[in-house]
């Protein structure tokens, strides 16, 4: 029985990752209404639990993919504890500059170990002197222009100007820029900060390195990038559903959803570009997803429509200028054959 399951992975591995991804962060989602209420304890599930994509993605490539020479262990190690104290220290950074809260040892502590399973994914991913063997991405190498790096920068902070400008033009709901919380170096030492929480914590660790580093590339395999960035989208909604629960989000009602997916379905396509064009890069996904999230916490209200509006402007863009709705040859670098899907 335990052989034909695992066979039976190995030949969706697809199907398989979406499987594991809900049931890693759906099954520890309680934790992020626990947290929001004060229920600190439970802080290294939360953390397990946003990195439900990309634990999926490295437990199934460390089992069907192939293995590749592992640094020497001492390296490997030292890789890892540097990974880790970067990203309990910007998690420490934006609790201070950005939620204004205080700090003690007991607080370090507990952020040193829930960062844990956040620096692995860090290690694993983005160092070349990974702790486990056997894990490989497709995109590990992309080889990508680093151009792709200022206009994965860019493109979603253009975006949301672009919308916040038109709604004030029409007289509408826009945010404010003179209500940012500082102005030259202090809203810019603010920025990186709130990018890098969102790139360790939530969208370039524990999102993009399932998402686009290990689901994408085999769905490219079958289909078309415009289609793979459809069914990556609408299975990447509900997947929020215990976030959006914890942070108070009115998930009974319909247009809570309706808005949530016009709002998923442009971003996912313009991150699948993106991962695409760059020659399949987590890192370069990593980047425009963090940096979508992060303007979006400084320039709040955005006029909804109007955005939703904008995205799907860029997207139809996008996808006329590179055909998205053609198959990507086999040996393009975001394509990843595997048995059967």
């Amino acid at each position: 029985m335990i052989t034909k399951a695992f066979k039976w992975i190995g030949r969706h591995q697809v199907t398989a990752f979406f499987i594991l991804t809900f049931l890693i962060t759906w099954g520890l989602g309680f934790s992020y209404k626990a947290v929001m209420s004060g229920k600190y304890f439970v802080l290294p599930l939360m953390f397990l639990a946003t990195c439900g994509p990309a634990l999926a993605g490295i437990i199934l490539s460390c089992f069907f993919g192939s293995n590749r020479p592992s640094a020497k262990k001492r390296i490997s190690w030292v890789a890892f504890i540097i990974s880790w104290i970067v990203v309990t220290s910007v998690f420490i950074a934006n609790h201070v500059f950005i939620n204004k809260g205080p700090v003690s040892p007991a607080l370090v502590a507990l952020v040193a170990i829930s960062a844990l399973p956040v620096a692995f994914v860090v290690n694993l991913v983005y160092t070349r002197f990974p702790i486990v063997r056997g894990f490989q991405l497709k995109s590990l190498r992309s080889g990508a222009n680093p151009a792709w790096i200022f206009i994965a920068l860019l493109v979603f902070p253009l975006l949301t100007v672009v919308s916040a400008l038109i709604s004030r033009l029409l007289g509408q709901q826009s945010p404010s820029f003179s209500s940012l919380p500082a102005a030259g170096f202090g809203l810019a030492g603010l920025i990186a900060v709130k990018f890098l929480y969102q790139f360790f914590f939530f969208n370039g660790t524990g999102e993009e390195a399932g998402w686009r580093g290990f689901a994408l590339p085999r769905l490219q395999a079958y289909v078309s990038p415009l289609v793979a960035g459809l069914i990556l989208a609408l299975l990447w909604v509900p997947w929020h559903l215990f976030l959006w629960i914890g942070e108070g989000r009115d998930v009974l009602t319909l247009s809570f959803w309706v808005s949530s997916y016009l709002f998923h379905i442009p971003s996912g396509i313009i991150l699948c570009w993106c991962y695409n064009r760059s020659r399949g890069s987590v890192l370069i996904a990593g980047i425009a997803h963090a940096s979508a999230n992060t303007v979006v916490a400084f320039l709040q209200p955005l006029e909804q429509k109007i955005m939703i509006i904008v995205l799907f402007v860029f997207v139809v863009v996008i996808v006329m200028i590179d055909r998205m709705w053609k198959r990507l040859p086999e040996e393009h670098p975001a394509v990843q054959k595997s048995l059967s899907n």
